[in-house]
């Protein structure tokens, strides 16, 4: 009998287990749907860190991650899990994980006025 795929590791920060745990216990993902949205998760921030902006040039693809994951973790997930996982789908969570990199870094670092 072959073995079980294992269940997805989903690395949280510790600010978000309420919301993560809240998102998982509404959606009740089965191990299929958590791992195709856990996969569409990855190849969606890996797509936006290839596609980032200049402003976000230097960070590696594991700190653009970091900070999604510090950011938007519950929102991103509930997202993937109401796609369904589809891989057809990336583009609509790009979009989003687009939209929520964008806003956190514009609450904490509003960009600066030039004078001139």
């Amino acid at each position: 009998m072959p073995a079980r795929p294992p269940t997805p590791v989903i690395n949280t920060p510790e600010h978000h287990f309420g919301a993560m745990f809240l998102v998982i216990a509404t959606r009740q993902p089965d191990d299929a749907t958590l791992r195709a949205a856990t996969n569409l998760i990855d190849s969606a921030a890996t797509a936006c860190w290839a596609l980032r902006p200049d402003d976000l040039a230097t960070l590696t693809q594991q700190q653009y991650r970091q900070l999604l994951d510090y950011t938007a973790a519950p929102q991103v997930l509930d997202l993937a899990f109401y796609l369904g996982g589809d891989r057809k789908q990336i583009r609509t969570l790009m979009d989003h994980i687009g939209r929520e990199i964008a806003h956190e870094l514009l609450i904490h670092y509003p960009p600066l006025e030039v004078q001139g």
